[in-house]
């Protein structure tokens, strides 16, 4: 069985991305760390085509939270000798957004990480892009806790990938637990541009263009209708 065929029936490419930032506001904080994998179904065989794995230089005025070092383990030091500028990177990015392919990009928890990316390629204007939110489609499989980790347990892939914190790595780890979601149930597609949301937390602030919201609760035993019937 091919993985994944709902979605490379209909596009050429999928972005599977992760970020990790000195907060959670897109408008006050930035991308320390961004990992990012391209993905092609080349004669059945899903291939990486591309990636970036790059830390990021901290923009003037911006700090590293003590806190974020302690869960990332990426310190000042490690920003300044092995960081590119924000602008090489995003120059990185826009080339794998630039080709006529039709791709689709993918991420954990993605209205998090989009915000982010929405204001790093602020001034950029991209056509023909969608989005999947693997945290959308995991929180109608499987019961709370639903983190990446959580993800990765309940896919037995704790041998194989790793959930650290660092951007690469839960690329990797989010790539391969959407794999094993569409061997479950190749439904994937459609959850393209449909974000499940909190409604204890209310309505995103930071909506993504062209996404449909619906307020998401936790899989039970009285409602297991996906989000995309509801």
């Amino acid at each position: 069985m091919n993985e994944l065929n709902s979605i490379f029936s209909k596009y050429d490419t999928i972005i599977c991305l992760d970020t990790e930032t000195t907060g959670l506001s897109p408008k006050t904080c930035q991308i320390i760390d961004l990992g990012v994998i391209v993905m092609k179904n080349i004669n059945g065989i899903i291939t990486k085509v591309d990636e970036i794995n790059s830390l990021i230089k901290l923009l003037p005025g911006n700090t590293l939270p003590k806190e974020i070092e302690e869960l990332t383990h990426i310190t000042l030091s490690m920003l300044n000798e092995k960081g590119e500028t924000y602008d090489e990177v995003k120059e990185k990015f826009k080339k794998i957004l630039e080709n006529d392919d039709k791709k689709i990009i993918a991420t954990y928890n993605a209205e998090f990480d989009l915000s982010f990316l929405r204001y790093f390629l602020r001034g950029c204007k991209f056509q023909n892009l969608d989005f999947l939110d693997i945290l959308t489609i995991y929180k109608d499989r499987a019961p709370y806790p639903t983190k990446l980790l959580n993800a990765v347990s309940h896919y037995n892939l704790d041998g194989k990938v790793i959930n650290s914190h660092r951007a690469m790595d839960d690329t990797l780890a989010c790539f391969e637990v959407l794999k094993e979601m569409s061997k479950e149930k190749d439904d994937i597609d459609k959850y393209i541009n449909l974000f499940g949301y909190n409604a204890k937390f209310g309505y995103p602030k930071e909506q993504i263009k062209g996404v449909t919201y619906k307020p998401q609760g936790f899989l039970n035993d009285y409602d297991k209708t996906p989000l995309y019937l509801k």
